[in-house]
């Protein structure tokens, strides 16, 4: 597999031990949050200095510390910023605070957790939804990433409306909006909207191409778009599927591709991660093809080549975990 795409997910092991089944599903979890915690990773060492990983991300935020520090300096940006009156006109009122935060506090202890709601004090201030924000207690024990990711993700599209430079994925966000403000365009005469073909035989002993830098991939974007495509085409013909009623994937013009029924904006993120833009987040594309193909799908209800009992119907309900479903962000108001 080429080195710029995301690691391949693991063929699920079916619903007979339903055990067995939730280890996988949180394992495949984890891996949907890798480009996630990557770009929110490269996000703070930009703007604190810093030399975080995907892989010590969690790890390094649990005291709270590093968190306390981002409000801080995000505090001072937007006060520079607000020397412009359209920035301040169209925000709220920036806080003007002093962030408490106990800078020996060890990961785990009661000091961690009071530096985390300092935190979370401060994003609301500044407008982060509750809808958005995370228990101290999903941080500090490392209980809740996707919801720590997704507030950071927040964050970061406040922090883009005074001119921090944000996240990559709310970079894309914005490509996005501005390509759905104008007309869907037509697809190419010469081409009309195709089925991707099958990715090229590999020589016996390929050599791995190192990824360019992530300079010279914004600096072209004509190889982004053939870089996308041809990772768009190795992740739909992986494999590959012999069903008489194929699951199409189909280019209809640059970043735009028609998934099955749907017409999808799907971008590569730092030049390594293909993302599906679904709903008002994201999602690998990978991770979109096992829920939405219905040759992989299957996957998911199959144990050494034979049907499991379970997948002719629902799971019992009590063998279901919070691990058992994604959500990317919901608003919800029940009745008293």
């Amino acid at each position: 597999m080429c080195s710029f795409l995301s690691p391949k997910q693991a063929i699920g092991p079916g619903l007979t031990d339903m055990q067995q089944y939730h280890q996988w599903l949180t394992s495949r979890h984890e891996a949907s949050l890798l480009p996630m915690k990557e770009d929110l990773a490269l996000w703070l060492n930009n703007i604190l200095s810093l030399e975080l990983t995907a892989e010590s991300f969690m790890d390094r935020l649990d005291n709270g510390v590093l968190l306390c520090q981002l409000a801080e300096t995000l505090q001072e940006k937007f006060r520079e910023s607000s020397a412009d009156p359209s920035i301040l006109r169209n925000n709220k009122t920036i806080p003007n605070r002093r962030i408490p935060c106990r800078r020996s506090a060890p990961s785990g202890s009661f000091f961690a957790r009071d530096n985390t709601a300092n935190f979370l004090a401060w994003c609301r201030g500044v407008g982060v939804g509750e809808t958005c924000l995370f228990e101290s207690e999903g941080l500090v024990l490392h209980k809740q990433p996707r919801e720590v990711c997704l507030c950071l993700l927040e964050l970061g599209r406040i922090a883009s409306r005074y001119n921090v430079e944000p996240p990559g994925l709310i970079k894309l966000e914005k490509e996005i909006e501005q390509e759905e403000t104008a007309p869907l365009p037509p697809p190419s005469p010469a081409s009309p909207v195709q089925a991707l073909p099958p990715s090229p035989p590999s020589s016996p002993s390929p050599s791995p191409s190192p990824s360019p830098t992530p300079a010279k991939v914004a600096s072209t974007k004509k190889s982004t778009g053939k870089l996308l495509d041809d990772a768009v085409r190795q992740i739909a013909n992986d494999p590959p599927c012999r069903c008489s009623n194929k699951f199409h994937v189909e280019r209809h013009s640059q970043g735009r591709y028609r998934v099955g029924e749907k017409m999808l904006f799907i971008r590569m993120l730092h030049n390594k991660h293909v993302m599906v833009r679904v709903g008002g987040g994201w999602e690998t594309f990978e991770s979109y093809l096992l829920k939405h193909d219905p040759c992989r799908t299957m996957q998911f209800s199959r144990v050494e080549g034979k049907t499991s009992p379970v997948g002719s119907k629902s799971p019992d309900i009590k063998d279901l975990t919070p691990d058992s479903y994604l959500v990317v962000a919901a608003h919800y108001r029940g009745k008293k």
